[in-house]
């Protein structure tokens, strides 16, 4: 018998990948891993996916500022 899965096709870089395979460990929905840049994933998770994948690659950027602003901000904040 077969099985019908309703799932979305996720293509990615290998880092994102990696990611998505370790958030996969708790949530468990990647359906399936099909190559180095593509994962089948549960058409369920995609919003829940989005969104830790936002925080993660905010939590690990980094934003240049202007050095002007920085310096007017420690001056204020003195």
């Amino acid at each position: 018998m077969v099985k019908a899965v309703t799932g979305v096709l996720l293509e990615c870089d290998t880092t994102v990948k990696q990611i998505v395979l370790n958030l996969n460990k708790t949530s468990n929905f990647v359906i399936e891993d099909l190559d180095e840049t593509h994962l089948f994933i549960d058409a369920k998770a995609v919003s829940q996916l989005q969104y830790e994948l936002d925080r993660i690659l905010d939590e690990n950027s980094y934003t240049i500022t202007d050095e002007r602003e920085s310096r007017t901000n420690k001056n204020n904040n003195n």
